[in-house]
């Protein structure tokens, strides 16, 4: 069971649903460069803590975001924060999302490049959809030991990458231990008192199946080998 619903169980009380810290995205927003009226893009929004944070900043905010639950609580903190007139929510796939080339100044994906298809579409995305001498994040998934394997590439290797489509990295923010832990202790634990407060449910062992399983692959054959990092970099196109 990966569906919707099991990653609002999951994640339904993390601030930040990526392993990293409030801390550490707001050194993003500084690489950034986030100012009042910049116009950012997000995709993946989550429940919002990050495009709230860029709201705050005093940029107009466009986050797409495919679950219901998590863009309800997105659209509830922009409400809290006092930030909702200049933070929109679509509900949707991204992909579906018609940007407009060089519409924004600030194009961000935090640990959501599959919603374009994978880290390389996702790059060609946000540097098509920003203005030249604008800057975009990614966080992406890569080996924790700079090795580089089948299944993933080594952080230098994405930033080669970004260099392929006249990305100039000039940020990078990375995750280390225990982030990951905080991450993935808070997903069993959601997943276990779910469970106990859900007699009825009739998917409550499915969902503590699945948590189980995913701890069992963090604790044997993730932790220490998974890095994740955030990779921010300014727009050369046309510049």
């Amino acid at each position: 069971m990966e569906d919707a619903e099991y990653f609002s169980i999951v994640e339904g009380t993390h601030d930040v649903q990526n392993p990293t810290s409030p801390e550490k995205l707001r050194l993003v927003a500084e690489y950034l460069g986030l100012r009042r009226g910049g116009r950012l893009l997000d995709i993946g929004s989550g429940r919002g803590w990050w495009t709230v944070h860029a709201a705050t900043e005093g940029c107009d905010v466009t986050g797409l975001e495919i679950n219901e639950y998590f863009a309800a609580a997105a659209r509830r903190r922009a409400a809290e924060a006092g930030v909702a007139e200049r933070h929109r929510i679509v509900l949707g796939p991204a992909a579906e999302f018609a940007a407009e080339p060089d519409g924004y100044d600030f194009a961000t994906c935090l640990g959501a490049s599959f919603a374009l298809d994978g880290y390389r579409p996702t790059l060609e995305h946000l540097a098509r959809t920003v203005r030249p001498g604008g800057r975009i994040a990614v966080g992406e998934l890569h080996t924790a030991d700079g090795t580089t394997s089948p299944e993933l590439p080594s952080l230098t290797e994405l930033a080669h990458v970004a260099a392929e489509f006249d990305l100039d990295v000039v940020g990078v923010v990375s995750a280390d231990t225990d982030d990951w832990d905080r991450y993935e202790s808070r997903q069993w634990l959601n997943a276990r008192e779910w469970f106990d407060r859900n007699p009825d449910h009739p998917r409550r062992h499915e969902v503590l199946a699945t948590s189980r399983a995913h701890r069992e692959s963090y604790l044997r054959d993730e932790r220490g080998q998974l890095g994740w990092s955030v990779l921010v970099a300014v727009v050369n196109r046309g510049g």
